[in-house]
């Protein structure tokens, strides 16, 4: 059955790995994933690492991680295009240390030098999938020796965003025909955009990865239970095990910690023994 998590920055510090581990195995939420807010093998020192992988053996506790946020590995400027790949390869490396089965992954924003991304043309667009599909290329062999598997998180889809549909996202799959290359299905985006049940028609058996948050059509990243997405949007998904992990991806701005604690509880009141 699935696994529930959450993610890091919920719990301050945001960027205390420590605090957050001790915090999930203290409220019963064993799986921890690394916030999107930082890029973590920079913060992480090799004791971290070692105090990680100990905890995690210990206490039964599951890591993921979030790749930044605010990346764009899609660039068209070479340096910059390098500076993600490089990023990227040091994520993947951490994974394989702390034995993370899943790194989400933002597809981003189209990056070229001189013109703004949301006067960006179709063709510009589809040159920087052409640069994202070569990273992804690049850190499949990776993932694959590392047993991690990239998950493509859905956006927003508005301009300037280098996927603009959930057909973008399947196609980037499909093209690289990748085990280790699957789906991230974020609620809240999904909701506010093109639709929950759109999105999990469209994914299919591609979907890993499930983050859970509420919204209205304005705002996400809400406490789950008090938005417009009621958990029939993805009751198949978690009783049916379409996917291993599930991760509350509420706010530290919109509630903090007892907001999660809620949400936690609204989950497990409503999936029962479907959730673990």
């Amino acid at each position: 059955m699935p696994r529930l998590g959450f993610a890091s920055e919920i719990v301050e510090p945001a960027d205390d790995i420590r605090a957050a581990v001790e915090w999930s195995i203290e409220n019963d939420l064993r799986v921890v994933e690394l916030s999107g807010f930082h890029y973590w093998p920079d913060l992480l020192s090799a004791e971290d690492v070692d105090w990680m992988v100990q905890r995690a053996r210990a206490h039964d506790v599951v890591y993921t991680i979030h790749f930044p946020v605010r990346a764009a590995p899609s660039a068209h400027h070479t340096e910059r295009w390098n500076g993600y790949l490089h990023q990227m390869k040091e994520t993947v490396k951490l994974a394989d240390q702390i034995s993370a089965p899943v790194i989400v992954f933002h597809p981003g924003v189209i990056d070229c030098p001189g013109i703004e991304r949301e006067r960006a043309t179709e063709v510009l667009r589809k040159d920087a999938m052409e640069n994202l599909l070569r990273h992804l290329r690049m850190v499949e062999p990776l993932a694959r020796a590392a047993g991690t598997i990239i998950c493509l998180e859905n956006l927003h889809q508005r301009a300037g965003d280098v996927v603009r549909s959930y057909q973008h996202l399947v196609e980037i799959v499909d093209a690289l025909d990748s085990p280790n290359i699957r789906l991230t299905l974020d609620t809240g985006h999904a909701h506010i955009h093109d639709g929950i049940p759109d999105a999990i028609a469209a994914f299919g058996d591609r979907l890993h990865h499930l983050q859970v948050h509420d919204a209205t059509k304005g705002r996400d990243h809400q406490e789950i239970g008090t938005g417009e997405i009621t958990p029939e949007f993805y009751a198949d998904i978690i009783e049916n095990e379409k996917v291993p992990l599930v991760v509350i991806e509420t706010s530290a701005r919109r509630g903090g910690v007892p907001a999660l604690l809620r949400s936690r509880d609204f989950l497990k009141e409503h999936f029962g023994d479907s959730l673990t």
